[in-house]
């Protein structure tokens, strides 16, 4: 184990924990940052640090546990990263699934150390799954309390109710989970399944339900256009009916009075359209057509863009219909069950 305290005799005489090292700068004492030997000192705790790791590990072998205490700073907790970024991509330097690196955050002049612990496990514990965790603690004086943590232990999830039950046992406190981020899955280098599934293995019955309730009736598309030129209702109005031209029944509209801009409102027998322009630059095209398919929509947005300078930001198109739709007309074949049924 490996701490920052200066009283690490207290944890010495914990029957449940083995080697203790105090891991220090003296000459960070009074440091700052601003003074002329600024870097001197920084390289000077930097060569102490590896000296110290160096041998512990040589006595004593990996460590397990890191604690940055109440009485650590934020400057030798950064050395102290460095150095161990710089030891872990040569040496092993840590317990393999079983390491952790604790600290506590009692109030906003702390949050350094949340800081030190997600930069800690993004640089030095670059392989998952590593996770930061933040665990509240309430019952103090300070509901700000909290404890922070990072671990490479394959069940953290397992883990952190057996330490929140004893830590809750043993101080009276009451806590809360706040944050559990990353514990990814190792990646698994040609990876062969004891068991491919198939959609044989799942109970279809329900999904095949819901797929023969779909009634698919139309597409939907919402499209965001930018121009590099300012428009006008004029342009805008000659695109819809440009784009609308060859059918005599469909009615235009226009409502000028909202602001900046002006809406435009098509409706024909089979589908609708609504222009929104902004008074500048930004147009939001929103399109519904019965039987209508993809290709019918790019002509109809092809047309309307011919002429400007309008060019296409975001589109997104959605079927629509009754009894949960989530396919296409195309894709949704009455007659035949799908072949995953």
């Amino acid at each position: 184990m490996a701490t920052c305290e200066s009283n690490s005799v207290v944890l010495k005489e914990k029957d449940s924990i083995g080697q203790v090292v105090n891991v220090d700068c003296p000459m960070m004492k009074d440091f700052n940052q601003f003074g002329e030997r600024a870097k001197d000192i920084l390289d000077s705790c930097m060569d102490h640090l590896v000296e110290t790791i160096a041998m512990c590990l040589e006595e004593d072998g990996l460590f397990n546990v890191i604690i940055i205490d109440s009485t650590a700073n934020k400057f030798t907790a950064s050395v102290f990263a460095r150095t161990f970024k710089d030891l872990y991509d040569t040496y092993d330097v840590l317990e393999k699934g079983k390491f952790i690196i604790l600290s506590a955050m009692a109030d906003k002049s702390d949050e350094w150390r949340g800081n030190f612990l997600k930069s800690f496990k993004e640089r030095v514990l670059l392989s998952d799954p590593a996770v930061y965790v933040e665990v509240a603690l309430y019952g103090t004086a300070d509901d700000d309390f909290k404890l922070l943590l990072v671990s490479e232990h394959g069940d953290i999830v397992n883990e952190l109710k057996v330490v929140t039950k004893l830590v809750e046992r043993t101080t009276g406190l009451e806590s809360e989970v706040r944050l559990i981020n990353g514990g990814l899955w190792l990646m698994q280098e040609n990876f062969q399944a004891s068991h491919p599934y198939s959609p044989d293995d799942y109970d279809q019955v329900s999904p095949l339900e819901q797929w023969k309730s779909q009634h698919p009736l139309g597409l939907q598309v919402i499209s965001q256009m930018e121009s590099e030129k300012l428009l006008s209702k004029f342009v805008l109005r000659a695109s819809l009916e440009r784009a609308t031209a060859g059918d005599d029944s469909i009615e235009i509209r226009e409502y000028d009075d909202l602001g900046d801009g002006c809406v435009f409102m098509a409706t024909w027998s089979k589908g609708g359209v609504f222009v929104l322009w902004d008074g500048r630059k930004h147009v939001d095209v929103n399109l519904f057509g019965y039987d209508s398919d993809v290709s019918s929509v790019e002509s109809f947005l092809k047309w309307f863009q011919r002429g400007t300078a309008l060019k296409t930001a975001l589109y997104d198109e959605h079927p629509r219909g009754f009894g949960r739709v989530v396919s296409y007309q195309h894709d949704s074949d009455r007659h035949n069950d799908p072949h995953w049924a």
